[in-house]
């Protein structure tokens, strides 16, 4: 709630009360520091008058947490009238791998996934309402490919993270794009904000190589959850790509909204080289992050 703009003789303590979450008719007196919280008086031997609350909220400073499933948060009555909202969207998978790099085969590993994009706005709300979202689901990987002998595939697409409040989306970022499969070395595009603003700049996915390596997953994202914090929002660690012929698969995208490492070349029928370095690996999901009084 918010107590009414009059002129503060209008206001009543009863008013008050209700305001910091109490019995209407308990006694309280100026000076309390919970009603010294909403006035804005909290240092010691300041006065506090009814014109001091006109128009005030109780706010206590919180957040959401990082939220990564479901489709609502409830905000408590102590949320205040503006809140801050940040979506992250799914990252992308890499492109597949082949399992010959020679022989009929290639040495050129696939392009890593995008990362998801983030998008983020301030909303006016009423305290205790409800916020919707959809978070947006991580890319599959690629499929691997047997060197020209099969197609393979390139990385999936994360899908977009809305956020809605009173009905409107107000904040909506965008999946990354899949890596190319193996011999093209493009890594996915980044996605973006198509509404909000983006907090930071998102990662592509990396290149893959001639010398039958992976590229590397765009980069996830690191969500600062101390209440009080100046940034909240700052790039992760990225994916390994398949480091062929002698590596392994690669390594899935890091939360949150990472892209996934693509997949590199392996030659399928030399002992030595069979080893999965043409596997490809999935992209992370998003999430929403919700924070006011800060």
């Amino acid at each position: 709630m918010t107590l009414p703009v009059t002129p503060g003789s209008s206001l009543s303590l009863s008013q008050v009360n209700t305001e910091i979450l109490v019995s209407s008719t308990a006694t309280i007196s100026l000076n309390d520091a919970n009603v010294r919280f909403v006035a804005g008086r909290q240092t010691a031997g300041s006065s506090v008058g009814f014109s001091d609350l006109s128009g005030k909220s109780y706010v206590i400073a919180a957040n959401s947490g990082v939220i990564t499933s479901g489709s609502s948060y409830t905000l408590p009555n102590t949320s205040g009238v503006t809140i801050k909202v940040l979506a992250i969207a799914g990252g992308a998978g890499g492109g597949g791998g082949s399992g010959r790099s020679s022989f009929a085969g290639f040495f050129d590993g696939a392009g890593g996934g995008g990362a998801g994009g983030n998008a983020y706005t301030t909303v006016s709300v009423t305290p205790g309402q409800t916020v919707y979202f959809s978070i947006g689901g991580a890319g599959g990987a690629g499929a691997s490919r047997d060197g020209v002998y099969s197609s393979g595939s390139n990385g999936g697409s994360g899908s977009s993270t809305s956020i809605t409040v009173n009905g409107t989306t107000v904040a909506v970022a965008t999946g990354g794009s899949g890596g190319l499969v193996s011999p093209n070395l493009t890594g996915g595009s980044a996605g973006g904000a198509s509404t909000g603003s983006a907090l930071v700049s998102a990662a592509g996915g990396g290149n893959g190589n001639s010398s039958q390596d992976g590229g590397n997953g765009g980069n996830g994202y690191s969500i600062n959850t101390t209440v009080g914090a100046g940034t909240i929002l700052s790039l992760g660690g990225s994916a390994a790509g398949a480091n062929g012929p002698n590596g392994g698969p690669a390594s899935g995208g890091v939360a949150y909204g990472g892209g996934g490492g693509g997949g590199g070349t392996c030659q399928s029928d030399v002992g030595g080289q069979q080893n999965g370095a043409q596997i490809a690996a999935a992209g992370n999901g998003g999430a929403v992050f919700i924070w006011w009084g800060y």
